[in-house]
């Protein structure tokens, strides 16, 4: 399965094999620690005790969810516009890299202006339902993507 999102900007190519017979990842968590929702990370406490627990485990990677949740305000719909806002989640992986660690990178929850519903989840009210129309959060994961690649340059 290949599928390359339409753009006026470099397209993204996303590649699976699913007839391979795959490899076993050995270890790949031995080394992460999971956390609660992404903008939990945005807090100093938060912060304070990640950064204990990566000198005192020595865990390299955390895990979160909500990234592209509302509470970040990744995406924002105003006047049948797109805004997209990467501002808080470099904040986040700055601070990881920082303190030595890495994220693993989750794509849930579903930004409210992209949604097909009101199906939420949990208490800070997160949407779980797929999106309305995939070209734009297709655009929207390309833009991530490509956002963080350039950032590593």
């Amino acid at each position: 399965m290949t599928e390359s999102p339409k753009s006026a900007s470099s397209p993204v190519l996303f590649t699976a094999d699913i007839e391979s017979s795959g490899q076993p990842v050995r270890g790949a968590w031995q080394w992460c620690v999971g956390s609660g929702h992404a903008s939990l990370a945005l807090r100093r406490d938060w912060q304070e005790q990640l950064a204990q627990a990566r000198t005192a485990v020595g865990f390299r990677h955390v895990r979160f969810h909500g990234i592209l949740d509302d509470s970040l305000g990744t995406l924002v719909g105003q006047n049948d516009q797109s805004l997209y806002s990467f501002f808080n989640i470099d904040r986040i992986f700055d601070f990881l890299l920082s303190i030595g660690m890495k994220p693993v990178v989750e794509l849930s929850f579903m930004p409210r202006t992209l949604s097909s519903g009101d199906g939420i989840v949990f208490r800070y009210r997160s949407n779980v339902t797929p999106p309305r129309d995939c070209h734009p959060w297709g655009t929207l994961i390309q833009r991530l993507v490509a956002h963080l690649v350039s950032r590593r340059r």
